[in-house]
Protein backbone atom coordinates (compact mmCIF):
# COMPACT_ATOMS: atom_id res chain seq x y z
CA UNK A 1 0.00 0.00 0.00
CA UNK A 2 2.91 2.34 0.67
CA UNK A 3 4.05 1.70 -2.87
CA UNK A 4 0.83 2.61 -4.68
CA UNK A 5 0.06 5.73 -2.61
CA UNK A 6 3.60 7.08 -3.04
CA UNK A 7 3.46 6.33 -6.76
CA UNK A 8 0.24 8.33 -6.98
CA UNK A 9 1.61 11.31 -5.07
CA UNK A 10 5.05 11.16 -6.70
CA UNK A 11 3.71 11.13 -10.25
CA UNK A 12 1.75 14.36 -9.71
CA UNK A 13 4.30 16.10 -7.47
CA UNK A 14 7.04 15.75 -10.07
CA UNK A 15 5.26 17.85 -12.69
CA UNK A 16 2.92 19.97 -10.55
CA UNK A 17 5.17 23.09 -10.57
CA UNK A 18 5.45 22.95 -14.37
CA UNK A 19 1.71 22.42 -14.77
CA UNK A 20 0.85 25.20 -12.32
CA UNK A 21 3.27 27.54 -14.06
CA UNK A 22 1.62 26.80 -17.42
CA UNK A 23 -1.75 27.87 -15.98
CA UNK A 24 -0.58 30.92 -14.03
CA UNK A 25 2.75 32.03 -15.58
CA UNK A 26 3.77 33.29 -12.13
CA UNK A 27 6.28 31.81 -9.68
CA UNK A 28 4.44 33.44 -6.77
CA UNK A 29 1.15 31.80 -7.76
CA UNK A 30 2.91 28.46 -8.25
CA UNK A 31 4.26 28.78 -4.72
CA UNK A 32 0.79 29.65 -3.41
CA UNK A 33 -0.77 26.56 -5.02
CA UNK A 34 1.93 24.30 -3.57
CA UNK A 35 1.57 26.00 -0.17
CA UNK A 36 -2.22 25.58 -0.15
CA UNK A 37 -1.80 21.85 -0.62
CA UNK A 38 0.70 21.77 2.24
CA UNK A 39 -1.59 23.66 4.62
CA UNK A 40 -4.57 21.39 3.94
CA UNK A 41 -2.38 18.33 4.35
CA UNK A 42 -0.87 19.52 7.64
CA UNK A 43 -4.26 20.13 9.24
CA UNK A 44 -5.62 16.85 7.94
CA UNK A 45 -2.63 14.87 9.23
CA UNK A 46 -3.02 16.17 12.76
CA UNK A 47 -6.83 15.85 12.92
CA UNK A 48 -7.22 12.35 11.53
CA UNK A 49 -4.19 10.90 13.33
CA UNK A 50 -5.73 11.94 16.64
CA UNK A 51 -8.94 10.14 15.63
CA UNK A 52 -6.86 7.06 14.79
CA UNK A 53 -5.22 7.05 18.22
CA UNK A 54 -8.66 7.10 19.91
CA UNK A 55 -10.32 4.35 17.85
CA UNK A 56 -10.25 0.56 17.73
CA UNK A 57 -8.88 -1.56 14.90
CA UNK A 58 -12.01 -1.61 12.71
CA UNK A 59 -12.40 2.18 12.78
CA UNK A 60 -8.70 2.60 12.08
CA UNK A 61 -8.90 0.45 8.96
CA UNK A 62 -11.92 2.48 7.81
CA UNK A 63 -9.79 5.67 7.90
CA UNK A 64 -7.21 4.10 5.61
CA UNK A 65 -9.85 2.98 3.13
CA UNK A 66 -11.63 6.35 3.19
CA UNK A 67 -8.39 8.20 2.59
CA UNK A 68 -7.45 6.12 -0.44
CA UNK A 69 -10.90 6.43 -2.00
CA UNK A 70 -11.01 10.22 -1.58
CA UNK A 71 -7.45 10.52 -2.90
CA UNK A 72 -8.47 8.69 -6.05
CA UNK A 73 -11.30 11.18 -6.57
CA UNK A 74 -9.06 14.15 -5.80
CA UNK A 75 -6.34 13.21 -8.27
CA UNK A 76 -8.81 12.40 -11.05
CA UNK A 77 -10.24 15.90 -10.47
CA UNK A 78 -6.90 17.37 -11.61
CA UNK A 79 -8.03 16.44 -15.12
CA UNK A 80 -10.60 19.26 -15.09
CA UNK A 81 -8.37 22.05 -13.74
CA UNK A 82 -8.48 24.98 -16.18
CA UNK A 83 -6.90 27.92 -14.33
CA UNK A 84 -4.95 28.78 -11.20
CA UNK A 85 -8.02 29.07 -8.95
CA UNK A 86 -9.52 25.72 -9.96
CA UNK A 87 -6.14 24.03 -9.50
CA UNK A 88 -5.76 25.66 -6.07
CA UNK A 89 -9.15 24.27 -4.94
CA UNK A 90 -8.35 20.78 -6.24
CA UNK A 91 -4.97 20.78 -4.50
CA UNK A 92 -6.68 21.73 -1.22
CA UNK A 93 -8.99 18.72 -1.59
CA UNK A 94 -6.00 16.48 -2.40
CA UNK A 95 -4.15 17.75 0.68
CA UNK A 96 -7.07 16.90 2.97
CA UNK A 97 -7.52 13.46 1.39
CA UNK A 98 -3.84 12.45 1.69
CA UNK A 99 -3.81 13.46 5.35
CA UNK A 100 -6.61 11.06 6.29
CA UNK A 101 -4.66 7.82 5.98
CA UNK A 102 -1.02 8.89 6.46
CA UNK A 103 -0.62 8.71 10.24
CA UNK A 104 -2.82 5.62 10.41
CA UNK A 105 -0.69 3.78 7.85
CA UNK A 106 2.60 4.56 9.62
CA UNK A 107 1.25 3.61 13.05
CA UNK A 108 -0.25 0.38 11.71
CA UNK A 109 3.11 -0.53 10.16
CA UNK A 110 4.89 0.18 13.46
CA UNK A 111 2.36 -1.86 15.46
CA UNK A 112 2.70 -4.79 13.05
CA UNK A 113 6.36 -5.45 13.89
CA UNK A 114 8.68 -5.18 16.87
CA UNK A 115 11.76 -4.86 14.65
CA UNK A 116 12.64 -1.29 13.76
CA UNK A 117 14.78 -2.35 10.81
CA UNK A 118 11.69 -4.10 9.39
CA UNK A 119 9.78 -0.81 9.71
CA UNK A 120 12.50 0.86 7.64
CA UNK A 121 11.91 -1.79 4.97
CA UNK A 122 8.16 -1.15 5.03
CA UNK A 123 8.64 2.62 4.77
CA UNK A 124 11.13 2.09 1.94
CA UNK A 125 8.34 0.78 -0.28
CA UNK A 126 7.04 4.35 -0.25
CA UNK A 127 10.31 5.36 -1.90
CA UNK A 128 9.91 2.55 -4.41
CA UNK A 129 6.45 3.95 -5.13
CA UNK A 130 7.98 7.36 -5.84
CA UNK A 131 10.35 5.64 -8.25
CA UNK A 132 7.47 3.95 -10.07
CA UNK A 133 5.39 7.13 -10.10
CA UNK A 134 8.12 9.48 -11.29
CA UNK A 135 9.52 7.15 -13.95
CA UNK A 136 6.00 6.32 -15.14
CA UNK A 137 4.91 9.95 -15.17
CA UNK A 138 7.98 11.12 -17.08
CA UNK A 139 7.74 8.37 -19.69
CA UNK A 140 3.97 8.73 -20.18
CA UNK A 141 4.07 12.51 -20.32
CA UNK A 142 6.73 12.45 -23.01
CA UNK A 143 4.94 9.68 -24.92
CA UNK A 144 1.70 11.72 -24.90
CA UNK A 145 3.34 14.87 -26.20
CA UNK A 146 3.77 16.61 -22.85
CA UNK A 147 0.10 16.32 -21.83
CA UNK A 148 -0.08 16.48 -18.00
CA UNK A 149 -3.50 14.83 -17.94
CA UNK A 150 -1.92 11.41 -18.36
CA UNK A 151 0.04 12.02 -15.14
CA UNK A 152 -3.10 12.86 -13.16
CA UNK A 153 -4.87 9.81 -14.56
CA UNK A 154 -1.94 7.64 -13.44
CA UNK A 155 -2.16 9.08 -9.91
CA UNK A 156 -5.91 8.54 -9.71
CA UNK A 157 -5.61 4.90 -10.81
CA UNK A 158 -2.81 4.28 -8.30
CA UNK A 159 -5.00 5.40 -5.40
CA UNK A 160 -7.93 3.41 -6.76
CA UNK A 161 -5.68 0.34 -6.75
CA UNK A 162 -4.69 1.17 -3.16
CA UNK A 163 -8.34 1.29 -2.15
CA UNK A 164 -8.85 -2.12 -3.71
CA UNK A 165 -5.90 -3.52 -1.77
CA UNK A 166 -7.23 -2.01 1.47
CA UNK A 167 -10.51 -3.93 1.04
CA UNK A 168 -8.52 -7.15 1.31
CA UNK A 169 -6.87 -6.04 4.56
CA UNK A 170 -8.15 -7.61 7.76
CA UNK A 171 -8.03 -6.18 11.25
CA UNK A 172 -5.21 -8.01 13.04
CA UNK A 173 -4.46 -5.12 15.36
CA UNK A 174 -4.36 -7.09 18.60
CA UNK A 175 -1.77 -4.80 20.15
CA UNK A 176 -3.61 -1.58 19.47
CA UNK A 177 -4.08 0.56 22.54
CA UNK A 178 -6.53 3.40 21.88
CA UNK A 179 -5.60 6.46 23.93
CA UNK A 180 -9.20 7.27 24.77
CA UNK A 181 -12.53 6.61 23.09
CA UNK A 182 -14.27 9.71 24.41
CA UNK A 183 -11.52 12.17 25.13
CA UNK A 184 -12.72 15.82 25.40
CA UNK A 185 -11.58 18.14 22.64
CA UNK A 186 -9.86 20.45 25.14
CA UNK A 187 -7.85 17.56 26.62
CA UNK A 188 -7.17 16.31 23.10
CA UNK A 189 -5.64 19.64 22.12
CA UNK A 190 -3.64 19.80 25.34
CA UNK A 191 -2.14 16.37 24.69
CA UNK A 192 -1.18 17.40 21.17
CA UNK A 193 0.51 20.54 22.48
CA UNK A 194 2.38 18.42 25.04
CA UNK A 195 3.63 16.18 22.24
CA UNK A 196 4.84 19.23 20.33
CA UNK A 197 6.62 20.66 23.37
CA UNK A 198 8.17 17.34 24.35
CA UNK A 199 9.58 16.79 20.85
CA UNK A 200 9.98 20.42 19.81
CA UNK A 201 13.62 20.18 18.73
CA UNK A 202 12.94 17.20 16.44
CA UNK A 203 9.99 18.95 14.84
CA UNK A 204 11.85 22.29 14.59
CA UNK A 205 14.92 20.75 12.97
CA UNK A 206 12.76 18.81 10.53
CA UNK A 207 10.71 21.90 9.73
CA UNK A 208 13.77 23.98 8.81
CA UNK A 209 15.06 21.29 6.47
CA UNK A 210 11.65 20.88 4.88
CA UNK A 211 11.14 24.60 4.48
CA UNK A 212 14.40 24.85 2.55
CA UNK A 213 13.67 21.69 0.55
CA UNK A 214 10.09 22.70 -0.26
CA UNK A 215 11.24 26.08 -1.52
CA UNK A 216 13.50 24.21 -3.94
CA UNK A 217 10.93 21.57 -4.95
CA UNK A 218 8.44 24.31 -5.82
CA UNK A 219 10.70 25.44 -8.68
CA UNK A 220 12.96 22.41 -9.22
CA UNK A 221 11.27 20.94 -12.34
CA UNK A 222 11.20 24.44 -13.83
CA UNK A 223 14.92 24.83 -13.01
CA UNK A 224 15.71 21.47 -14.60
CA UNK A 225 13.74 22.28 -17.76
CA UNK A 226 14.56 25.97 -18.27
CA UNK A 227 18.13 26.29 -16.97
CA UNK A 228 19.58 22.79 -17.31
CA UNK A 229 17.74 21.66 -20.46
CA UNK A 230 16.11 18.47 -19.12
CA UNK A 231 13.13 16.99 -21.00
CA UNK A 232 10.10 15.38 -19.37
CA UNK A 233 11.59 11.89 -19.37
CA UNK A 234 14.88 13.07 -17.86
CA UNK A 235 13.03 15.02 -15.16
CA UNK A 236 11.19 11.83 -14.23
CA UNK A 237 14.44 9.84 -14.19
CA UNK A 238 16.12 12.48 -12.00
CA UNK A 239 13.33 12.25 -9.43
CA UNK A 240 13.34 8.46 -9.68
CA UNK A 241 17.08 8.30 -8.91
CA UNK A 242 16.41 9.86 -5.52
CA UNK A 243 13.52 7.49 -4.83
CA UNK A 244 15.41 4.32 -5.81
CA UNK A 245 18.37 5.37 -3.66
CA UNK A 246 16.04 5.70 -0.67
CA UNK A 247 14.53 2.26 -1.31
CA UNK A 248 17.91 0.54 -1.56
CA UNK A 249 19.48 2.41 1.35
CA UNK A 250 16.60 1.84 3.79
CA UNK A 251 16.52 -1.88 2.98
CA UNK A 252 20.26 -2.49 3.00
CA UNK A 253 21.39 -0.07 5.69
CA UNK A 254 18.32 0.43 7.89
CA UNK A 255 20.29 -0.87 10.89
CA UNK A 256 22.64 2.13 10.63
CA UNK A 257 19.68 4.46 11.15
CA UNK A 258 18.32 2.37 14.01
CA UNK A 259 21.63 2.32 15.91
CA UNK A 260 21.83 6.06 16.58
CA UNK A 261 18.87 8.36 15.92
CA UNK A 262 20.77 11.53 16.81
CA UNK A 263 23.61 11.02 14.38
CA UNK A 264 21.18 9.89 11.71
CA UNK A 265 19.29 13.18 12.00
CA UNK A 266 22.51 15.21 12.00
CA UNK A 267 23.93 13.39 8.99
CA UNK A 268 20.65 13.75 7.14
CA UNK A 269 20.57 17.51 7.68
CA UNK A 270 24.25 17.98 6.80
CA UNK A 271 24.00 15.96 3.58
CA UNK A 272 20.81 17.83 2.62
CA UNK A 273 22.67 21.14 2.89
CA UNK A 274 25.46 19.71 0.70
CA UNK A 275 22.89 18.61 -1.89
CA UNK A 276 21.26 22.03 -2.11
CA UNK A 277 24.52 23.91 -2.60
CA UNK A 278 25.51 21.33 -5.23
CA UNK A 279 22.26 22.10 -7.08
CA UNK A 280 23.25 25.76 -7.01
CA UNK A 281 26.61 24.99 -8.64
CA UNK A 282 25.29 22.58 -11.29
CA UNK A 283 25.45 23.54 -14.96
CA UNK A 284 23.81 20.54 -16.66
CA UNK A 285 21.05 18.11 -15.76
CA UNK A 286 23.69 15.35 -16.04
CA UNK A 287 25.33 16.84 -12.94
CA UNK A 288 22.11 16.28 -10.98
CA UNK A 289 22.17 12.46 -11.08
CA UNK A 290 24.99 11.85 -8.54
CA UNK A 291 23.55 14.62 -6.39
CA UNK A 292 20.23 12.76 -6.30
CA UNK A 293 21.97 9.70 -4.87
CA UNK A 294 23.27 11.80 -1.97
CA UNK A 295 19.79 13.32 -1.58
CA UNK A 296 18.26 9.83 -1.24
CA UNK A 297 20.76 8.88 1.46
CA UNK A 298 20.26 12.18 3.31
CA UNK A 299 16.47 11.78 3.39
CA UNK A 300 16.73 8.17 4.57
CA UNK A 301 18.88 9.21 7.52
CA UNK A 302 16.82 12.27 8.40
CA UNK A 303 13.30 10.87 8.02
CA UNK A 304 13.82 7.42 9.52
CA UNK A 305 15.96 8.78 12.36
CA UNK A 306 13.30 11.35 13.25
CA UNK A 307 10.41 8.91 12.84
CA UNK A 308 11.94 6.15 14.97
CA UNK A 309 12.91 8.68 17.64
CA UNK A 310 9.26 9.78 17.90
CA UNK A 311 7.70 6.32 17.72
CA UNK A 312 10.00 4.96 20.42
CA UNK A 313 9.38 7.82 22.85
CA UNK A 314 5.66 8.56 22.52
CA UNK A 315 2.61 6.46 23.32
CA UNK A 316 0.47 8.23 20.72
CA UNK A 317 2.16 6.64 17.73
CA UNK A 318 -0.17 7.90 15.01
CA UNK A 319 -0.29 11.44 16.38
CA UNK A 320 3.45 11.83 16.94
CA UNK A 321 4.25 10.46 13.48
CA UNK A 322 1.47 12.47 11.84
CA UNK A 323 2.81 15.63 13.47
CA UNK A 324 6.09 14.86 11.72
CA UNK A 325 4.16 14.58 8.46
CA UNK A 326 2.42 17.85 9.36
CA UNK A 327 5.85 19.41 9.80
CA UNK A 328 6.65 18.37 6.24
CA UNK A 329 3.41 19.97 5.09
CA UNK A 330 3.95 23.18 7.09
CA UNK A 331 7.40 23.41 5.56
CA UNK A 332 5.62 22.97 2.22
CA UNK A 333 3.62 26.11 3.04
CA UNK A 334 6.38 28.49 4.05
CA UNK A 335 8.97 27.10 1.63
CA UNK A 336 7.08 27.50 -1.67
CA UNK A 337 5.82 30.96 -0.69
CA UNK A 338 9.38 32.04 0.03
CA UNK A 339 10.65 30.21 -3.04
CA UNK A 340 8.15 31.86 -5.36
CA UNK A 341 9.00 35.32 -4.03
CA UNK A 342 12.76 34.74 -4.23
CA UNK A 343 12.49 33.30 -7.75
CA UNK A 344 10.63 36.42 -8.93
CA UNK A 345 13.25 38.72 -7.39
CA UNK A 346 16.53 36.79 -7.67
CA UNK A 347 15.98 33.99 -10.16
CA UNK A 348 15.75 30.24 -9.72
CA UNK A 349 19.29 29.79 -8.38
CA UNK A 350 18.52 32.24 -5.59
CA UNK A 351 15.97 29.70 -4.29
CA UNK A 352 18.64 26.98 -4.24
CA UNK A 353 20.92 29.17 -2.15
CA UNK A 354 18.05 29.97 0.22
CA UNK A 355 17.39 26.22 0.71
CA UNK A 356 21.05 25.64 1.56
CA UNK A 357 21.17 28.39 4.19
CA UNK A 358 17.92 27.31 5.89
CA UNK A 359 19.09 23.70 6.04
CA UNK A 360 22.24 24.73 7.89
CA UNK A 361 19.85 25.85 10.65
CA UNK A 362 18.32 22.36 10.65
CA UNK A 363 21.75 20.84 11.21
CA UNK A 364 22.40 23.19 14.13
CA UNK A 365 19.07 22.20 15.73
CA UNK A 366 19.82 18.48 15.37
CA UNK A 367 23.15 19.01 17.14
CA UNK A 368 21.30 20.72 19.96
CA UNK A 369 18.92 17.75 20.34
CA UNK A 370 21.76 15.32 21.00
CA UNK A 371 23.43 17.59 23.55
CA UNK A 372 20.19 18.34 25.37
CA UNK A 373 19.10 14.69 25.56
CA UNK A 374 22.48 13.51 26.81
CA UNK A 375 22.53 16.30 29.41
CA UNK A 376 19.05 15.40 30.73
CA UNK A 377 19.86 11.69 30.86
CA UNK A 378 23.08 12.42 32.72
CA UNK A 379 21.37 14.57 35.33
CA UNK A 380 18.80 11.84 35.98
CA UNK A 381 21.42 9.11 36.29
CA UNK A 382 24.12 11.12 38.03
CA UNK A 383 26.65 9.96 35.44
CA UNK A 384 29.09 11.79 33.22
CA UNK A 385 27.41 12.97 29.97
CA UNK A 386 30.03 11.42 27.70
CA UNK A 387 29.87 8.03 29.41
CA UNK A 388 26.08 8.16 29.43
CA UNK A 389 26.05 8.80 25.69
CA UNK A 390 28.26 5.78 25.08
CA UNK A 391 25.88 3.62 27.13
CA UNK A 392 22.91 4.86 25.04
CA UNK A 393 24.58 3.53 21.89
Amino acid sequence: MNLVESAGIGATATFMPLFANSLTNSYILVGSIVAGYGLAQALSYAYFAKIYDRRDGKSRLFLIRLGYLLCSAAFFLHLVAFDGLSLFAIRIFAGVATGIYAGALIAKSYEATDKKVVLAGIISFGSLGWFVGTIGAGALKQAFGGDANIVFALSGFMFLAGFGISLAMKNKDKTADPVSENQPAKTDLRNTMQLLRHNKIVYSSFFLRQMGASAIWSIFPIFLAKELGAGDLWIGVIYATNAMTQFIFMNRFGSLIQSNYYRSMQLGAALSAAVFIAYFASQSYIHIFPIQVVLGISWSFLYMGSLLFLLDRNREKATSSALLESTISIGAIAGPLAGGLIAEMSGLRGVLLFGFLITLGSFAMSRRLEKQTVSVQSLKSGKDPENRFNEMN
